[in-house]
């Protein structure tokens, strides 16, 4: 992988490559020579234990971290280049990353605004059950309505990378189906998605391919892992 920032080396081929990452934060190396190749389009579902690196190697896809060795490339964008990585890839933190102070409208309307998209919020809130609470401040919304919110801002945007961090977790069955409509249908529109979850049964409907971090290193997942 070669080329400079802000030109795509490897387009409509890989949305995601990493090569032999190393990531160190402060004393602990989290990732240990992690290479990966990720097909545009493909549901990937990432596996381990809390505390494997799941959610420190999301964020450094999505270009918050760098790697302390080795590189990578997002859309064929280098991951020095945040800029271009972020205007493709959206990442949803396991807490939502919303804005507490915002309402649900503002936090889907200002996402939107950021990234000079047109989209229907009335809609998009009724859709998720949300439309009664449409005014009501981020903060004050419940674990679940939160997460809800949430996706419906990575629905909305549909950036061609959508990263997820643990999208299952306060939610009941109902809640549970209506994150798997969602991020399906970002995967029928030809988006391309990861998804770091303790429900890999749930997690594989969407992104089939699994991929376990352990140690700091990626490895298939066994078939008994579904």
């Amino acid at each position: 992988m070669t080329g400079t920032p802000g030109t795509p080396a490897t387009p409509d081929l890989f949305a995601l490559q990493l090569r032999g990452v190393w990531l160190r934060l402060g004393r602990e190396v989290i990732l240990r020579g992690v290479t990966l190749d990720v097909p545009a389009g493909e549901g990937v579902t990432l596996l381990g234990e809390n505390g494997a690196g799941k959610t420190t190697l999301l964020r450094l896809l999505a270009s918050g971290l760098r790697p302390t060795r080795g590189e990578g490339r997002v859309l064929g964008f280098d991951l020095r280049d945040s800029r271009s990585v972020r205007d493709n890839v959206h990442l949803m933190p396991v807490d939502g990353g919303l804005y507490p102070d915002l309402t649900c409208e503002e936090n889907l309307q200002f996402a939107l605004t950021m990234h000079g998209q047109p989209g229907d919020v009335g809609a998009a809130l009724r859709r998720v059950d949300l439309h009664g609470a449409a005014t009501r401040r981020a903060r004050f919304l419940s674990a679940g309505m939160r997460k809800r919110l949430a996706l419906t801002r990575a629905h909305l945007l549909a950036r061609p990378v959508t990263l997820v961090d643990e999208p299952f977790a306060n939610l009941d069955d109902a809640g549970r189906q209506l994150v798997l409509n969602l991020l399906g249908e970002l995967r029928a529109g030809g988006g391309t998605l990861v998804v770091a979850a303790h429900e890999p049964a749930l997690a594989r409907q969407v992104a089939p391919r699994a991929l376990r971090l352990h140690a700091g290193q990626l490895t298939p997942a066994p078939a008994e892992s579904a």
